[in-house]
């Protein structure tokens, strides 16, 4: 057997040659420990983040975690929980996958933002990254031009000049009565009733026919302008449970608020894709006029439709009022019903006055053949020619019918467009809680989620995973009779900013 010797500077030098090794293994490990950590935390958080409810994804877009995960649990701590289990098992020696002794400490989320935070930014900003991010420049302009051929109308109050205009004659027939009264009882031969001028009447009265199309708008705006039979009557149960007007739970991220036109039309766009509306192919759980509940905050479908319809007819009646002054032969047509309705008068502003009543209610006619046209899916110029004009003021009485309506311009503003117009002069921050609205109500009405509540789910978070990891390599340094807990350990404290 060959013998051997080592000489003491030989083995101090051997001492330190492996320390340097040892130190070395140890710094190279530790590098990659922290690199291990930081991978772990990245697949376990977006593997927490990967369960966003489906439901919400498939029918609006929204990509958002449940942290209640159907249950009644308020806050991320299920959330927290899943995602220490995902890192365990990454981390988990017996897998297989970890060869540098790593394992997590806690999971803790630092902050977090819910859908309903900030008045539902996390609704905007998720909608406007579902509206596509490519739209051309064009279509958004083409957006903006829909937007202005509605909202540019000068607002003006027709059924308020009609409404004047009929109680100033009645009020002038009622002083002509009057008057005849008077010559009646008196005495004197100078003056008899019969000395006085008969009101004249024409066969179709537009002003009594204003008034028969007001009285049935009030009995039911819906029944005056379409069929009735073939409507929603989707509701909401309880209004004051609705997101939109209870007290909600709130997160404790910072949210950037701040959007730009650009920002509008996309979220517009997202709106309009993917909520139903009426004569839309969308149909979701729940109310079936979504876009018109954004608009009005109703708590049935005809009563959102309705509010659309009476928004809708305001528009239409100011430029078909407008239309009509721009045509000399159709002021004629107005003068000469004045003329004959309040000529007894004698009286040159009471007849024009009378004249643009008759205007009016000859506009409010028409805005009410031109809604019946918009709901069968047709569409009107924003204002009129002479040749896209329907109605006959010497018979206004068959608009009361409800299958009468306006010309189809073919091109122009349809229904469609008139509800995108109306979206963009609301803020955006209506128009998020009242889709949050929407989003639980349907939610609700399904068996799996029906305890789900929208100010409990989360969209952005930013994660907090502490790990530890024992000292290997120096460890041996400490000798074969060392105890476990004696050996030095690291710990790392890793962060994970997400969001949807």
């Amino acid at each position: 057997m060959a013998k051997g010797s080592l000489s003491v500077f030989f083995a101090m030098i051997l001492v330190s040659i492996m320390c340097v090794l040892f130190t070395m293994g140890e710094c190279v490990r530790l590098y990659e420990i922290q690199n291990f950590a930081k991978q772990d935390t990245d697949m376990a958080v977006e593997s927490t983040f990967s369960e966003y409810n489906p439901y919400l994804w498939t029918n609006y877009k929204i990509l958002a975690i449940d942290l209640g995960y159907g249950s009644m649990n308020e806050g991320p701590g299920i959330m927290e929980q899943k995602t220490y289990d995902y890192c365990k098992f990454n981390t988990n020696i017996d897998n297989g996958y970890n060869f540098f002794g790593l394992s997590i400490d806690s999971c803790n989320t630092k902050d977090y933002s819910l859908l309903t935070d900030e008045k539902g930014a996390g609704v905007i900003s998720l909608g406007i990254k579902a509206s596509k991010q490519e739209m051309a420049s064009q279509i958004i302009d083409g957006i903006q031009d829909h937007i202005d051929s509605v909202n540019n109308i000068e607002k003006i109050p027709v059924e308020e000049k009609a409404k004047a205009a009929k109680e100033s004659l009645n009020n002038a027939r009622e002083a002509l009565e009057e008057e005849k009264r008077k010559a009646r009882e008196s005495k004197a031969d100078d003056t008899v009733a019969t000395d006085y001028p008969e009101p004249g009447e024409v066969e179709d009265n537009p002003l009594d026919a204003f008034d028969l199309l007001k009285e049935s708008f009030s009995r039911g705006v819906l029944a005056t302008v379409i069929n009735t039979d073939k409507l929603s009557d989707s509701s909401v149960e309880n209004m004051g449970a609705l997101p939109s007007h209870r007290k909600l739970l709130e997160g404790t991220r910072d949210i950037e608020n701040g959007y730009s036109l650009v920002d509008k039309a996309l979220f517009i766009d997202y709106l309009m894709t993917n909520y139903s509306y009426f004569g839309s192919d969308i149909n979701h759980d729940g109310l079936k006029y979504e876009v018109e509940y954004l608009l009005s905050g109703k708590g049935t479908d005809p009563q959102c439709l309705a509010s659309v319809v009476e928004q809708i007819l305001i528009v239409r009646e100011c430029a078909n009022y407008k239309t009509i002054l721009n045509n000399p032969s159709m002021v004629a047509q107005a003068g000469a019903i004045a003329e004959t309705l309040a000529g007894f008068t004698m009286n040159p502003a009471i007849v024009e006055a009378v004249k643009y009543g008759v205007i009016g209610a000859w506009a409010y006619a028409e805005a009410v053949l031109d809604v019946r046209l918009l709901l069968s899916g047709g569409k009107v110029a924003p204002i009129k020619t002479l040749d896209q004009w329907t109605s006959d003021i010497w018979h206004l009485s068959k608009v009361t019918n409800v299958n009468f309506k306006a010309k189809d311009c073919g091109s122009g503003t349809g229904y469609k467009e008139y509800l995108m117009a109306f979206l963009a002069l609301r803020a955006n921050e209506k128009l998020a809680m009242r889709a949050l609205d929407i989003m639980e109500n349907a939610l609700n009405s399904t068996e799996d989620y029906k305890e789900t509540k929208v100010d409990n789910m989360l969209w952005a978070a930013d994660m907090e995973l502490t790990y530890s990891a024992e000292e290997k390599f120096l460890s041996l340094f400490a000798g074969g009779n060392a105890k476990r807990g004696e050996i030095g350990k690291y710990y790392f404290v890793t962060n994970k900013s997400i969001s949807y």
